[in-house]
């Protein structure tokens, strides 16, 4: 895995350059003192390059890498892509008359909730495959299981009705939303008689 900065707090405030930064580097926090003007002053030549190569390939060796075996890999940084994906709900649930409050899509108990790692990650992106049977205008949200803290919340879902793909696009993680975090997904409509049928719900981490 890639090492994830945790933290970049100012040490004096805003205005310092005196910060502490936190990375988290295969499982371990390591934390230092730096600031960009000393970022700034070292060098970036052929030999520091060569030396952040070298450096990169010793962490893949403590890994247990044979160098013939290193050909195609990565050698500082992260294989393929951050981004993860977590599957909310993978059948089709029909919720008749839905209410005007929210609950649970999934019917099974505590809604299904799904384990998300959300560590080292700060943008999100859902997507809802749906059939809107009814006047609406409806909801989803996303909340954390316990206490409800809303990670997304749509806008209004408007006709007409038949079958919708629902993205919200990339958005910032809420700073409240982060670690290991069991997650549910929700809806609702002003029609309480409403009867949509919910396909699909793909969570989608970074």
């Amino acid at each position: 895995m890639a090492g994830i900065c945790l933290t970049s707090i100012r040490r004096g405030g805003a205005g310092c350059d005196h910060r502490t930064v936190t990375v988290n580097l295969d499982g371990t926090v390591i934390s230092l003192d730096i600031g960009e003007g000393q970022l700034d002053n070292m060098l970036w030549t052929d030999v520091e390059k060569e030396e952040f190569v070298r450096l990169g390939l010793k962490r893949l060796r403590t890994l247990g890498l044979a160098l013939d075996n290193a050909v195609g890999l990565v050698t500082n940084g992260e294989e393929g892509t951050n981004v993860k994906q977590y599957m909310l709900l993978t059948r089709d649930i029909t919720k008749t008359n839905i209410g005007a409050t929210y609950v649970d899509i999934p019917p099974g108990l505590n809604g299904e909730r799904s384990l998300v790692e959300f560590t080292g990650c700060s943008q999100f992106r859902a997507i809802m495959n749906m059939n809107f049977i009814g006047v609406g205008p409806m909801h989803l949200r996303i909340v954390r299981d316990g206490d409800s803290t809303v990670l997304y919340e749509s806008p209004n879902i408007n006709a007409p009705t038949g079958e919708k793909e629902l993205d919200s696009n990339w958005q910032p993680l809420p700073p409240a939303i982060n670690g290991l975090t069991l997650i549910r997904v929700q809806g609702k409509s002003v029609t309480v008689t409403d009867g949509p049928i919910f396909r699909r719900c793909i969570l989608l981490v970074k």
